[in-house]
């Protein structure tokens, strides 16, 4: 299983885990660069830039992306989903409107992705507290995310495919007479995420946290708390719980179908060979609605999780043109398709294939 200390949520880490490292000033060497840094073999016209020989124009236009800030329309948009998420989640029980909860879901799920991009570092760090602010802990999430899945990703410790023997993902893993049936039960188990993620949040927080971040994450998940448990209850009892679960598996089914499908899909590798982390996260990820600015914002960048997962900390509104000009120049970049059907086909095809033992 993946552990991970607490003390390196608060360290100045690698731009890679989401916070950006002070730059240490280059030594000068004597010695010549090695030939394949100038990229052997390309023309006049191309340069290399991260291992990918790419035309200069796109290298500019490239650079010019990876230090893009996040717009204000990003602040406000995360304003925006939270007061729509607290609006429906507080009148979905006085109307009984089953509705307004799956509604509530979508926008606590669409908060979840801007949370998720703030604990990255590509949008502001204390938007990373909305995860707690919806009961979950930012702190779990960015040990477990982005100190391990993407670090490992598609490998036996990424802590994303560590379900067995619930389900079979990786091949490695042993396979159960069940898994002849996990492309189809998977989806009902999306539905349960948010609560185990809520649940073993809290969990490690009280295990590993310092006191002030508990005591900071309860003061966060209170309104939370009434909103969804504490008030539906008082005004209808047990049945009015139905709605806080209603709203879990919303989210849940967004969160699983977007986190999953990019990872487990018939054109990823598992245990890659490649020996650099930017060749790793090629063979084990894949897009799909490449340069589709509507699925990008819906999604929040993760139809391009190729980008994602090469240029974590950049913002997402630059992911469709980074995936652009990474489709033009990179050949191993994996693209399943136009839509998240696309995707799912992909995804229910592969876990199929290894539930059955192919």
């Amino acid at each position: 299983m993946f552990e991970a200390d607490f003390s390196s949520v608060w360290s100045n880490a690698n731009p890679y885990l989401g916070y950006k490292e002070k730059q240490q000033p280059a030594k000068r060497s004597r010695s010549k660069p090695p030939a394949a840094t100038r990229g052997s073999g390309s023309s006049a016209g191309e340069v290399s830039v991260s291992g990918i020989e790419m035309s200069r124009s796109n290298k500019a236009r490239l650079k010019e992306l990876l230090q893009a800030r996040y717009p204000l329309t990003f602040i406000l948009d995360a304003l925006a989903c939270c007061t729509l998420a607290t609006l429906l989640i507080y009148y979905a029980p006085v109307h009984g409107s089953s509705l307004y909860a799956v509604a509530a879901g979508f926008f606590e799920a669409k908060l979840g992705l801007i949370a998720h991009e703030a604990s990255h570092g590509g949008a502001p760090r204390w938007l990373g507290w909305l995860y707690d602010c919806a009961m979950g802990s930012r702190s779990q999430w960015i040990v477990k995310h982005n100190h391990g899945h993407h670090l490992v990703t598609n490998t036996l410790s990424d802590p994303d495919i560590q379900i067995s023997p619930l389900m079979r993902i990786h091949p490695s893993q042993p396979r159960h007479p069940h898994h002849v049936f996990q492309h189809i039960f998977q989806f009902p188990l999306f539905s349960l995420l948010p609560f185990g993620l809520r649940i073993n949040g809290v969990i490690y927080l009280h295990k590993k946290g310092p006191l002030s971040e508990i005591l900071l994450h309860w003061i966060l998940a209170f309104p939370a708390t009434y909103l969804y448990l504490i008030r539906p209850y008082n005004l209808l009892g047990i049945p009015g719980l139905k709605y806080f679960a209603l709203e879990n598996f919303t989210v849940g089914i967004i969160y699983g179908c977007l986190f999953s499908v990019s990872h487990v899909n018939s054109l990823v590798m598992f245990d890659p060979p490649h020996s650099t982390l930017k060749e790793r996260q090629l063979a084990t990820t894949a897009d799909w609605g490449v340069g589709s600015r509507v699925a990008n914002y819906l999604t929040g960048g993760l139809n391009h999780q190729v980008v994602h997962h090469l240029h974590p900390s950049v913002s997402s509104y630059s992911y469709p043109e980074i995936a652009r000009i990474l489709k033009e120049e990179e050949e191993g970049y994996l693209d399943m398709g136009g839509t998240i059907l696309d995707a799912l086909r992909s995804n229910v095809e592969y876990l199929r294939r290894v539930g059955n033992g192919k």
